[in-house]
């Protein structure tokens, strides 16, 4: 927890460097094959995973990393927005993988998850100084809660609700439990999204308050396509719709603060309430792999 951070956006920033150098690389220098380009390319990625991995035994932990590894970079990308699209992709996979496992335990992790709209935004979208617990299930102190969406960054805390619409989908107020979603002339009654956003909250603050950490708690209904139509003065709440989300996104990603230890503290604090379904792998055949690999 404490040192995988800033590994990770170490590696990321260095792997995106040299794919971007190689692929501009095979345009320039025509004699060279596109085969030899895929072979230093895959020495590259092993090389970098090789010291994750390494890193990874030493502190007692560990990701799927052959699956990331196994698909090698081929340049037959014409632009570099297609290539960059392609890089994300795999990146989005290892984190799944990774965050589903460890040197000794493993999730079975939901294939929803892959093609989770929303997860893939706020992993492709936010930097890598904000933390993201999706969907978890917290215990405590005695109670058992299943939040939506934790969004941890170096002095704040993000609360937040994520309405699924489309780009004509209207959210409004109805009564204390309900809301209204519209879409044109269809209308449907949603559970009021304060519910949760409140209950969310008031855990989080409590747990800051006993661990003695001190971080900001905000909370935010987000709805990447459609409108929310609600008064905002009273609910001490962001409202993030179409019409300023990617405001939002931008002011995040200009946070250049980086990871700071409070936010790690309380980062490992809510894991340690947050209940995790897995079951147990041989870490024999798991060191066994790796050594194999890097013996290659």
């Amino acid at each position: 927890m404490y040192r995988y951070p800033g590994q990770f956006s170490r590696l990321k920033r260095e792997r995106w460097t040299s794919l971007k150098q190689e692929w501009e690389g095979s345009y320039l220098n025509e004699s060279q094959t596109v085969e030899k380009y895929v072979e230093q390319q895959t020495k590259s990625i092993k090389g970098a995973f090789n010291k994750l991995r390494s890193w990874y035994k030493r502190e007692q932990r560990e990701s799927d990393l052959d699956a990331f590894e196994e698909q090698p970079y081929q340049f037959k990308y014409k632009s570099l927005p297609e290539l960059k699209r392609h890089f994300l992709k795999e990146l989005y996979e290892f984190q799944l993988n990774w965050a589903s496992s460890t040197i000794l335990e493993k999730s079975a992790l939901k294939k929803a998850y892959y093609f989770d709209p929303t997860l893939k935004w706020l992993l492709q979208s936010l930097p890598d100084n904000y933390f993201i617990l999706y969907h978890p299930i917290v215990k405590y102190p005695r109670a058992t809660v299943e939040f939506d969406i934790l969004l941890i960054g170096p002095t704040e805390v993000y609360c937040i609700v994520h309405l699924a619409g489309t780009e004509r989908t209207i959210f409004q107020t109805f009564s204390e439990r309900y809301w209204l979603r519209k879409d044109g002339s269809q209308e449907k009654k949603i559970i009021n999204p304060f519910l949760s956003l409140n209950r969310m909250s008031t855990v989080i603050k409590r747990i800051l308050d006993d661990t003695e950490i001190e971080m900001t708690v905000r909370k935010a209904l987000v709805t990447n396509e459609g409108y929310i139509d609600v008064n905002v003065a009273w609910s001490g709440a962001e409202f993030l719709d179409q019409r300023n989300v990617k405001q939002w996104e931008d002011k995040l990603k200009n946070n250049k603060s980086p990871i700071k230890s409070v936010q790690l503290k309380f980062s490992q604090a809510l894991l340690n309430v947050c209940q995790t379904t897995s079951v147990s792998r041989d870490p024999i055949e798991e060191d066994d792999g790796i050594v194999q690999e890097e013996e290659h």
